[in-house]
């Protein structure tokens, strides 16, 4: 691992820390200004989302254009969201509405407050991301996080969702697909593996469809591992719900590359060397949840995830939260890695951790 001192880290939404930041000797910083997630539109140009507006980039992301995404103030999307671009090229976004939101959390009965309020919302492009419909509202209730919107091999889209269960203060997974690139939506059944706290449950999945047809839902737990969802019905129905890889609680991305390889970015359970990882509970969680998010680490699988290369760490920082990935393969072989928690800016070659 390399020192990178000139790494800045951003802490508005994770803890600050003086520490540096070592990297991979593979891995190099990305000098660009917004984070992923990022698509290219039909147009061939980078677009990603930031707040209010969408962001366009014609050159390789050095220089980035702003278009606004909504006509009213009603709307401010949330740091996690989903992107994707159809087969015929219609952006689609999934977001949270940070402008209408309310986050209360009962203590004593451990539950969160009736109006406790995040709605799931979409909204579409048409031109490559420079207008934008009215957002259509997808889900109401509390979704605290999607990052993941698919286009599946038959043009339909899959987008990972969430939702508070109040009665049992817990959070659940689903997931909602689009027959109409995204102007209607239609939920699957519910994903619920039982806990209780602000952070209990199962969510923050995010989705990839396997060779086979199936789609595959790797979600986060408190549990020291993912939970895998699996569904041969394009997500309207997960069936088949088994643990999966060990893991700190934390959300894991998925992608697919051109090679064919599968791609996952996440925090380990521990850190490389270590047997116990900081750990929250009470009010998070009904079981000791494992915090270790110093520490980003990936893996590539040559068999639809039947099999995986060891975890490498690519990015550590004692004390600071290196979490919330999104995936982009810029050009062939060579990915783009950013994280929502501290905002993190990396570039990878896959040739370099076959």
């Amino acid at each position: 691992m390399k020192a990178c001192p000139d790494i800045q880290l951003d802490f508005k939404m994770a803890p600050k820390t003086e520490a540096p930041v070592y990297l991979h000797e593979k891995v190099s910083v990305l000098d660009i200004n917004p984070i992923g997630p990022y698509v290219r539109n039909k147009q061939s140009h980078i677009v990603c989302i930031e707040s209010h507006q969408a962001l366009i980039s014609e050159d390789e992301g050095q220089t980035w254009q702003a278009y606004d995404l909504f006509s009213s103030k009603d709307f401010l999307i949330h740091d996690t969201r989903s992107l994707c671009v159809s087969d015929s090229g219609v952006i689609v976004v999934g977001f949270l509405n940070m402008a209408q939101a309310h986050f209360k959390w009962h203590k004593k009965a451990n539950k969160p407050t009736q109006n406790t309020r995040l709605d799931l919302w979409s909204v579409r492009s048409l031109d490559g991301g420079k207008t934008w419909e009215a957002p259509v509202r997808v889900q109401k209730g509390y979704c605290g996080s999607t990052t993941t919107m698919i286009s599946l091999s038959s043009g339909k889209l899959l987008m990972a969702a969430q939702n508070l269960d109040y009665e049992a203060g817990r959070h659940y997974s689903l997931t909602y697909l689009s027959e109409d690139e995204g102007q209607t939506w239609q939920a699957s059944n519910k994903i619920d593996i039982g806990g209780q706290g602000h952070h209990g449950g199962c969510y923050e999945g995010t989705l990839l469809e396997l060779k086979d047809g199936r789609v595959w839902y790797l979600i986060r737990t408190n549990l020291d591992w993912f939970w895998n969802g699996y569904s041969d019905n394009e997500g309207l129905t997960w069936a088949h719900l088994e643990p999966g890889m060990t893991a700190s609680s934390s959300p894991g991305m998925l992608c697919r590359l051109q090679s064919g390889r599968l791609l996952l970015a996440y925090n380990q359970l521990t850190k490389e060397g270590e047997t116990t990882a900081p750990r929250v509970a009470g009010l998070f969680s009904d079981v000791p949840a494992s915090w270790q998010r110093e520490e980003l680490s990936i893996r590539l699988s040559d068999d639809d995830g039947k099999s995986w290369t060891d975890p490498v760490v690519i990015a550590s920082c004692k004390g600071a939260w290196l979490s919330y990935c999104s995936l982009f393969e810029v050009k062939t072989g060579e990915i783009w890695l950013t994280t929502m928690q501290s905002q993190l800016k990396l570039k990878l070659k896959e040739s370099d951790f076959i």
